[in-house]
């Protein structure tokens, strides 16, 4: 009996303890990265962090006014009405196809189709239909602001400055404003860029201040290609724009943290590098390609990827497995940002998703998490998609995982 009560106790107190842990991480306001994501050394070198919060959009993403500009729409049909409820529900695929039929009587209609594709983050269609918006002379400012999004998405800066410029000139906006100083920003520091290439990627480089270290780059980046590829048996068919700045300059541009090692763009599909200083550490400047590149191979596939997973997975590849931790804080807190924690919590939550997906993979190998990425992107159910791969639920897993 005694026995019985000194486990009951030791299990209460290690409960206690553990979401003691995860609430003063949660909560703890040093922003200075300890354990596991070593310090910046200067403001000039290779930082040593394994890129943090490299999963972000750089350019903030505008909401378009969808509803408000299909209200405008002189037409009382049902079909107007469904896709009124479509963009409430965001649905935007079934707003866009009720609205291009809707396009056949009313000019308006294509501005409607344009902001959908762009919610959908389809910014291919959201510029075609954009453009004829365009010249149909529908909202000319709404227009040309999220053409200068869109074609930066697109990478076409100067179709994308020309717009910023021009809808600047139409009407005073907040948004589009600094979007419009980050592009000169971009335009001043990369102004004297050269590219150099491969058939999977392309290295951008200021030829002065980084020499030869793009080709040593875009060894390590076919590297990540090959050896990644062939664990998982799978390569982005399009070729992936690699950045290479200053340290200052990636700062500047990015406002990444200052102990960020890297970052990919989810919306232009970039990898941002500081790599001065990066000479004679290979060894680092490999995890950090590694691990940007593992990113950019899971955005190829999906962009519905738990974000423990995404980060998870590139550690994995860019490090080995993970040193063993429980679950100190809740899988599910982890799905979509790490930016509510502290530093000591952002070292956790990547320490954490690192030993979580080295468990996936050491138990049902890499095949099985790349169904469960392909099931992403075809379904946002994560439940079902893990359940299909993994043949245990993610409710189950989360409740289970790192408790013992």
């Amino acid at each position: 009996m005694a026995t019985i009560l000194r486990m009951l106790l030791y299990g209460t107190l290690a409960t206690l303890i553990g979401v003691n842990l995860y609430f003063f991480l949660h909560n703890n306001k040093d922003d200075t990265p300890k354990s596991t994501l070593p310090k910046v050394q200067s403001s000039d070198s290779l930082s040593t962090a394994a890129s943090p919060a490299s999963v972000l959009p750089i350019v903030p993403v505008p909401a378009p006014a969808a509803r408000e500009i299909l209200g405008a729409i002189d037409d009382s049909t049902s079909v107007a009405r469904n896709a009124k409820e479509s963009f409430e529900k965001g649905d935007y695929k079934t707003a866009a196809d009720l609205c291009k039929q809707l396009a056949g009587k009313n000019k308006q209609a294509f501005l409607c189709v344009g902001l959908a594709y762009f919610k959908l983050a389809d910014f291919t269609n959201a510029i075609a239909y954009l453009e004829q918006a365009l010249e149909n002379g529908v909202d000319e400012f709404t227009s040309r602001k999220y053409l200068a999004f869109a074609y930066y998405y697109r990478d076409n800066f100067e179709k994308s400055l020309l717009n910023a410029e021009k809808g600047r000139g139409i009407k005073k906006d907040a948004e589009l404003d600094t979007f419009f100083d980050r592009l000169m920003k971009e335009k001043r520091v990369q102004g004297n860029f050269v590219d150099e290439s491969t058939y999977h990627f392309k290295v951008q480089y200021d030829g002065y201040e980084h020499g030869g270290i793009s080709r040593k780059v875009l060894g390590l980046l076919e590297d990540a290609y090959s050896s990644i590829g062939s664990d998982l048996n799978y390569y982005p068919s399009e070729p992936i724009t690699v950045i290479l700045y200053t340290t200052h300059d990636f700062h500047d541009i990015t406002q990444a943290p200052s102990w960020s090692g890297g970052l990919f763009d989810t919306k232009d599909g970039k990898i941002r590098v500081p790599v001065k200083g990066a000479e004679g550490k290979e060894a680092l400047l490999r995890t950090v390609l590694f691990h940007e590149y593992v990113h950019a191979l899971i955005h190829s596939i999906t962009r519905s990827c738990p974000l423990w997973i995404h980060e998870g997975l590139a550690e994995y590849f860019s490090k080995g497995s993970s040193q063993k931790i429980g679950q100190v804080i809740p899988l599910n807190y982890l799905e979509n940002s790490f930016s509510g924690l502290s530093g000591r919590g952002i070292s956790v939550a990547y320490t954490e998703s690192h030993s979580a997906v080295s468990y996936l993979m050491d138990k049902y190998q890499a095949s099985r998490m790349k169904d469960l990425l392909f099931s992403l992107s075809k379904s946002s159910d994560l439940n079902r998609a893990f359940t299909d791969s993994f043949q245990i639920s993610y409710t189950e897993f989360i409740e289970k995982w790192g408790k013992q």
